[in-house]
């Protein structure tokens, strides 16, 4: 029998938890390098959907269950710690769980004392070391929580698949589970109910022809499915769509779809499989199957696949649930390079979707005059515009290469000056400084810059090494081959093939055209780059400042 039950149900059955001798001791509480060990995961959790009132599916307990006692095939370590857990927060009705393993395991169960559990005492088992590991952990993390109300939520909004099996077929799966190392994720367990309902056979004839399509369906589902958790689990598709569970994206996404939000397997039972209909679940398959394809087409077209992932680093992280929503369920995939660009803005998705005409003026020239500023290097909020319009420059490159751009960079970016700031002037901590780290005041520190100048059309552009017509996106462990190194020796570490040291900054092909396009670098070529960068930012959203056109009122 296969049936999904609460945490109070599961108690109210009224018989001893009984863990038989094939079974390992209770080892929840061990750490693993540095990780959060198995009790502080499930407590964390707890904690987060008793804040959120939403229901807990933990993983499926199975079990052969007789007339006065209940014994644990798979679900003795959660089985043990829920115990633990109930016996701090008061639970009053009677709950027994016997260790067949050990006896003095068993006995400090029967005669558990909370005020002794004291990390410093040595112990001989293994099994109480770890009771009183994770009741301290219980202890610690629950110390302001109110145990009354926070028990009511744990019998009611625990949920768990329960499955009972005959008792001569019990330590075959015990060892064919424990063998696997099975871990059912609700991920998995979704997987388990699309498989089951979709194979159901509704006829109260047996058709032999018809249960062998059945399991040919449930077979080739099974594939496929396989099939999409092995994409998902490749990281460079983890990194792209800045999800680093199972399924991904997929099966959340196809639940916020179908008007469901939080993920749990009640949910999505809820809200695709209502009626428990072998129809329900073939629809529910297509649709992920549908929804499959499209992150999968995303992810190989190269253009899409750079826009993308620009867009879920510069948007936070609840637009970048509202972009996945619009572009891969709602299919609004028309307009992505307007959406892209108007992100690299600064734009919510909110206002990109809701036409905002006056946040995008607002936005537009806060770009353009960040990117004017003189000093904008010396600037916090001016520098991040720099980077992002720098970050979008590399990006479109590798766009019109057709090639995937890698966004390793982002965590590891760096704005380099590729005059040393120190070879012309500088600013620390409110003094100005020459070339020479000899002190100068402000206005002796503009006319150092008289040299970088350059002269268009009888027009005399001015600017400083802090500019953006000075400064090129890096990694930021690689900067330092830059540092004082004049431009001849920067242009050596990029284009000489025997120089390694540079090696990855060599795919940001935007700073390489950088140094490509000029045979030397001084004054003239940084105000000539300032210029040209400006330009090129008004004519990329040139088409979108005449869609938004905004008077700002007086």
């Amino acid at each position: 029998m296969n049936t999904t039950i609460t945490l109070r149900e599961y108690l109210e059955k009224g018989k001893k938890f009984v863990i038989p001798d094939y079974q390992r001791g209770y080892v929840w509480g061990k750490n693993h390098d540095g990780e959060k060990n198995s009790v502080e995961n499930l407590i964390d959790d707890l904690i987060t959907r008793y804040n959120a009132s939403a229901d807990v599916f933990l993983q499926g307990f199975t079990v052969s269950e007789k007339s006065n006692e209940i014994v644990i095939i798979d679900g003795q370590q959660r089985t043990t710690c829920l115990y633990l857990l109930l016996k701090w927060l008061g639970y009053a009705n009677p709950i027994e769980i016997q260790y067949k393993i050990r006896k003095a395991s068993n006995d400090y169960l029967k005669s558990l004392d909370l005020n002794q559990i004291d990390e410093n005492v040595e112990e001989e088992y293994q099994d109480i070391f770890f009771f009183k590991k994770t009741l301290r952990i219980i202890s610690s993390k629950l110390q302001h929580i109110d145990k009354t109300k926070f028990l009511s939520f744990l019998l009611s909004n625990v949920k768990f698949l329960y499955i009972n099996v005959e008792e001569d077929k019990a330590t075959r799966i015990f060892t064919m589970m424990n063998g696997n190392k099975a871990q059912m994720k609700q991920e998995e367990i979704i997987k388990a109910e699309i498989l089951r309902i979709a194979a159901l056979n509704t006829s109260d004839i047996i058709d032999f022809q018809l249960e062998w399509e059945h399991n040919m369906l449930r077979s080739r589902y099974s594939r496929k499915w396989d099939k999409w958790l092995h994409w998902w689990n490749n990281k460079e598709v983890q990194e792209l769509f800045r999800c680093y569970n199972n399924m991904g994206l997929l099966i959340s996404s196809y639940l916020q779809q179908r008007k469901g939000d939080l993920l749990t397997f009640e949910n999505f039972k809820t809200k695709c499989l209502p009626q428990e209909a072998s129809y329900e679940a073939k629809q529910t398959f297509d649709g992920l199957r549908r929804l499959q394809k499209r992150f999968e087409d995303a992810y190989n077209d190269p253009s899409i696949h750079n826009m993308i992932g620009g867009i879920l680093r510069i948007h936070s992280a609840e637009d970048q649930r509202k972009f996945i929503f619009h572009y891969f369920v709602e299919d609004h995939r028309e307009n992505l390079e307007e959406y892209y660009k108007l992100v690299f803005l600064g734009m919510t998705h909110d206002e990109i979707s809701g036409n905002k005409k006056k946040e995008f003026a607002d936005k537009y020239y806060r770009v353009l005059t960040a990117i004017n500023d003189d000093f904008v290097y010396l600037d916090d909020d001016n520098k991040e515009q720099a980077f992002r319009l720098l970050l979008r420059l590399n990006i479109d490159q590798d766009i019109q290469q057709n090639r995937l751009f890698n966004f390793d960079i982002w965590e590891e970016r760096s704005l380099e000056h590729i005059q040393p700031k120190s070879k012309v002037g500088h600013e620390a901590e409110g003094v100005w400084y020459d070339g020479n780290d000899a002190p100068k005041n402000k206005d002796e520190f503009t006319m150092l810059r008289a040299d970088i100048h350059a002269t268009i059309n009888s027009i005399t552009y001015s600017t400083s090494e802090h500019s953006i017509g000075n400064l090129v996106l890096l990694y930021k462990n690689e900067n330092s081959q830059f540092n004082n190194s004049n431009f001849f020796e920067k242009k050596e570490l990029f284009f000489n093939p025997n120089k390694k040291e540079l090696f990855r900054s060599r795919h940001l092909l935007h700073t390489v055209c950088v140094f490509a396009e000029k045979q030397d670098w001084n004054g003239e070529a940084i105000a000539i780059n300032k210029i040209k960068t400006i330009e090129k930012f008004e004519a990329d959203y040139a088409s979108l400042k005449a869609k938004f056109e905004y008077e700002k009122q007086e």
